[in-house]
């Protein structure tokens, strides 16, 4: 049995007892407290193309290799997310969706914190909203292709993100959420109504509203407003500064509610490495010192460097929301919309031991210690003094 004693955002001091892998009791035991470590729900995020120079996508990719994203993940509060293949051929996906497979079988922690698969392409616009990915690998959705990715997979495959508007996409969305695999909408040059069936065919998420979208939008036709508008449809947002304005931000989470909101890092193999080149599948990329991801040819975005830790704090910032409903948006809501545990918020006796120890204040999240299943799987080393051990 371990007992933490921390913050609970919104509710109070609390002492957490752990039993195994599980939260058996969480009882307040006073106001919060200003010299104490807040606690929460580890971060799922269902957008990783890759991280700390590891890309998901890439054609090198070995489970060894693979699994190096897990510490640097856990240091950034993240305890579960969903690996992303952007587009490319049929056959080159499925071998990196079996070397996925295989890293979890070598790997037991990686699958443990590997809940399933998103699918971003390859059955997007091959128009101005494809962002960095590459037309020439684009195709219309078929059910078999899925299928084979699937069976690739092992079924994991939980997410998948389509452009509606394509030939054959109402249909794989109507089968798609009949075995349960959620359908988001990107990536889009569609039009309202476009969006509007996919949603009555089963599409519930936006895939980073406000992005993979075309640079000049119909102030009235532009799918991005029927997406706002259609009360089916949550969405995720990519809060680093670069690729949604504060404003946009604002708006998403007023019109969505923020119970309706997730936030996704699109991170690639850039995130939490110095300036220069990388790749996110078939598309060579840049870090730039401000730290913005952007093609080779200047011409768009091409995922980003963020961490969710970051993001928290941005979309906190963005909204004016409370602590509590900004770390919904990267643990709660996202459980919610892909079925994964623990869909309570905050700490809840019953969930799985899956938790952050951090400080805040209004301007950032700073993780000190990531728990997964009960067991400490990483935790924030004191700076070493040059006489003793003491805070920097």
């Amino acid at each position: 049995m371990r007992t933490i004693r921390a913050n609970v955002p919104g509710s109070g001091f609390h002492e957490i007892d752990i039993n195994d892998s599980t939260i058996v009791r969480s009882e307040v035991v006073g106001s919060e407290r200003k010299d104490s470590l807040y606690c929460w729900s580890g971060f799922v995020d269902i957008q990783v193309n890759g991280f700390a120079g590891v890309d998901f996508g890439g054609n090198e990719s070995r489970p060894e290799c693979i699994v190096k994203v897990l510490e640097p993940l856990f240091a950034t509060g993240v305890t579960s997310f969903f690996p992303t293949l952007i587009t490319n051929d049929i056959e080159t996906l499925a071998r990196q969706l079996r070397c996925l497979e295989k890293t979890r079988e070598q790997f037991p922690l990686f699958a443990r914190a590997v809940p399933g698969y998103h699918l971003e392409g390859p059955w997007l616009s091959p128009g101005p909203s494809h962002g960095a990915h590459d037309p020439e690998f684009m195709r219309f959705p078929e059910w078999d292709d899925l299928e084979h990715l699937q069976e690739a997979a092992n079924g994991r495959i939980r997410l998948i993100t389509i452009a509606p508007e394509l030939p054959g996409a109402l249909a794989v969305v109507r089968r798609a959420k009949n075995q349960g695999i959620a359908v988001a909408i990107g990536h889009t040059d569609g039009t309202a109504d476009d969006v509007y069936r996919a949603a009555a065919a089963g599409a519930m998420l936006s895939t980073h509203l406000g992005n993979g979208c075309a640079q000049m939008l119909d102030r009235h036709t532009a799918p991005f407003w029927a997406q706002l508008a259609d009360d089916r449809l949550m969405a995720s947002i990519i809060c680093d500064k670069f690729h949604v304005a504060p404003e946009v931000i604002k708006i998403i989470a007023r019109v969505k509610g923020l119970s309706n909101c997730i936030l996704v890092t699109d991170a690639m193999q850039a995130a939490t490495m110095p300036p220069g080149r990388y790749t996110i599948a078939t598309t060579s990329a840049e870090l730039l010192p401000t730290g913005q991801v952007v093609r080779q040819d200047r011409k768009s975005m091409a995922g980003s460097a963020l961490t969710m830790d970051r993001a928290v704090a941005n979309f906190r910032q963005a909204t004016g929301c409370t602590l509590a409903e900004a770390l919904c948006a990267a643990t709660t809501n996202p459980r919610t919309a892909l079925g994964c545990r623990a869909p309570a918020a905050g700490i809840a006796p019953g969930q799985p031991a899956d938790l952050i120890l951090f400080e805040a204040d209004e301007d950032s999240v700073r993780v000190c210690e990531t728990i997964l299943d009960g067991k400490n799987v990483w935790k924030k080393m004191e700076p070493r003094l040059e006489r003793g051990v003491g805070r920097g």
